[in-house]
């Protein structure tokens, strides 16, 4: 029969410390915070092989007097509670009293402190639990504590951290939250001897934002109240066509949280304003329960209502000055130009439309698709599109006869061959957006987005079953550092899929990205969109992971259904079109075309 028995002190003290110290992260966000109780104005953290070989954490705040350090290491101690009462109203960043207690459990630890009007400072030293030293030195004022072979005696737990570049990255978004919510305080992040990045200490929230954020785009905030919460939201839009994630950092009374109702307000409130965001919440602290969990990273709302209401508001506002303009067809990415096409066409007689889409089969065509830029290139005049009605435009219809304006004939292909070769008659374009072609047989009308998309995720999976493809940027762009951290993280395989990256002095430069034809993104986009893709693999199949990503985030750089395309480029899309191996569908499954056969006209109007 079983007994229950009470547990050994060291076995219940590490049980404790899993739910607080996690992995070198969370000692570094538990150590920091307690810095920062402190009235530091200076946080230095170092780490030596992502935090699990030492981390480092010292500061100028207050201080530990000499006789309290050994009671800083006991569990529940503090120096932020003193009564019952005070749990119903926490100003302080920690409270519980496990933070170094738990660290003493799963690490050598060692402290240095000395307060502000001391002569002399103390040192204290624990082993496998125990204090091994505690003793009177000489050392500056503040805190300086210092983790050595974390989970050495926990090989369990051990085996389960990152690798040190992913272990560094967790830091390092820590430390960039609260160094944007405390811009009063100077942070200095240090890896392996190396700075990762440094903030001034001035105050200047904006500029620390700017530090961290994309370069070039603009910062945009609101300040507003509901009846109980007041926030503060700084906004900034994403280039490029990957944007429909947002990154948010949240605080609630200057506490970093990562909490489901904040989440929820962001995805429901934003979803047509995405970016990055960082938001302060100001709530008086009887309102709020940051008691729920050991980290401390979840709190809980007394009118959460007006959480979802301060971001409905924020939005209102952060967006209504960013009414965002109809696209003109100027500004759309082109379809390809011939002179850029990189597939080899597909050797075809054509397609049989009267076959459904499961059952795509190659036939007898009633007209025979060509390639008619294969040998000769049409000048940019015919491939870039006007915003000006062709009909109202006599130099758009000079030179899509092959006649320039001197009147000589330029021996050039133009549409009108085009359709005279394949016996395809473009008619135009609808005020619904479509495509209207006529193969003599039957009228054809194409979804030019979902086409689009069809040809660009094709282009994209073929180019990436090839060896690997680079193409070189005539600037290096020198990544932020939070960004720099993240792709060293993944860096062999952003490296295998076509990015280069090199270590100069100014810091981590992208030099390269995978060359992905005449889809073109935003290198820094296109490398964020590829780290997270990788983030979230779980099947180990990186390449077909990294190919679907850039399929996607074509699609989303396909020209829309509102843009008016020129003749030529509709005559160049139904080309590419049906040079793909499933020209009848979008990567979604949408229809891309749709067939009328003129015997059902006859029967519509009776002529049967």
């Amino acid at each position: 029969m079983l007994h229950i028995t009470a547990l050994d002190e060291n076995i219940w003290s590490r049980i404790a410390a899993g739910e607080v110290v996690e992995r070198p992260a969370s000692a570094v966000k538990e150590l920091t915070e307690n810095s920062l109780d402190a009235n530091a104005k200076r946080i230095t953290v170092k780490l030596s092989d992502g935090g699990r070989l030492r981390i480092i954490v010292e500061d100028d705040g207050e201080g530990i007097a000499f006789d309290e350090l050994p009671l800083a290491l006991m569990y529940h101690a503090t120096s932020k509670l003193s009564k019952l009462e005070d749990l119903e109203s926490i100003a302080t960043l920690g409270y519980r009293g496990e933070a170094l207690a738990s660290l003493v459990a799963v690490a050598d630890v060692e402290i240095r402190s000395r307060q502000i009007n001391s002569q002399a400072g103390g040192l204290i030293r624990t082993h496998d639990g125990k204090i091994i030293e505690h003793t009177q030195i000489n050392c500056s004022q503040g805190t300086r504590v210092q983790i050595d072979n974390l989970f050495s005696g926990l090989p369990a737990r051990r085996k389960f951290l990152k690798s040190a570049s992913g272990e560094l990255r967790r830091s390092a978004v820590f430390l960039r939250e609260y160094a944007v919510c405390r811009p009063d305080v100077a942070f200095t992040l240090e890896h392996d001897n190396k700075e990762i990045f440094r903030t001034d200490g001035t105050g200047d929230k904006k500029r620390v934002l700017s530090k961290f954020w994309e370069k070039g785009a603009e910062l945009q905030s609101v300040n507003l109240s509901t009846e109980h919460t007041k926030l503060e939201a700084w906004f900034q839009s994403r280039a490029g066509v990957n944007s429909t994630r947002s990154d948010v950092m949240a605080f609630v009374n200057n506490r970093a949280v990562n909490d489901p109702v904040v989440k929820s307000a962001v995805a429901t409130a934003a979803r047509e304003l995405s970016g990055n965001w960082a938001l302060f919440f100001t709530l008086e602290p009887s309102l709020v329960d940051v008691n729920i969990h050991p980290a401390k990273s979840e709190v809980r709302f007394r009118y959460p209502g007006e959480i979802y209401e301060a971001m409905k508001l924020a939005v209102k506002k952060l967006g209504s000055p960013m009414i965002i303009p109809e696209i003109s067809s100027s500004q759309v990415p082109r379809i390809n130009s011939p002179a850029k096409v990189t597939l080899t066409p597909k050797k075809s007689s054509g397609w049989n439309f009267s076959e459904a889409p499961e059952k795509i089969t190659r036939s007898s065509p009633n007209y025979e698709p060509q390639n008619p830029f294969s040998d000769k290139i049409i000048d940019e005049a015919t491939i870039n599109p006007s915003d000006d009605d062709e009909s109202s435009n006599p130099d758009a219809i000079i030179h899509e006869t092959g006649i320039n304006s001197s009147g000589a004939n330029t021996g050039l292909i133009f549409p009108d061959e085009i359709t005279a070769e394949t016996g395809i008659n473009y008619l135009g374009q609808n005020s619904g957006g479509y495509l209207v072609f006529d193969d003599n047989e039957s009228l054809i009308l194409i979804d030019p987005h979902a086409a689009h998309e069809r040809v660009n995720y094709e282009r994209i999976k073929n180019l990436a079953e090839k060896s690997r493809n680079v193409q070189k940027l005539l600037m290096p762009i020198i990544l932020h550092p939070t960004l720099a951290l993240e792709a060293d993280e993944y860096e062999r395989e952003l490296i295998a899929s076509g990015f280069e990256f090199e270590n100069t002095i100014k810091g981590v430069e992208l030099k390269a990205v995978p060359a992905l034809g005449s889809v073109e993104f935003e290198p820094e986009v296109l490398l964020r969109a590829s780290i997270a893709a990788l983030r979230n693999n779980h099947d180990g199949d990186t390449r077909n992971i990294l190919w679907r990503t850039w399929a996607t985030m074509a699609c989303k750089a396909s020209v829309k259904l509102t843009t008016k395309l020129s003749r030529s480029e509709a005559l160049t899309l139904w080309r590419e079109l049906h040079e793909c191996e499933q020209p009848f569908v979008c990567p979604h499954g949408r229809p891309t075309m749709i067939e009328i056969k003129n015997a059902d006209l006859q029967k519509r109007f009776g002529r049967e």
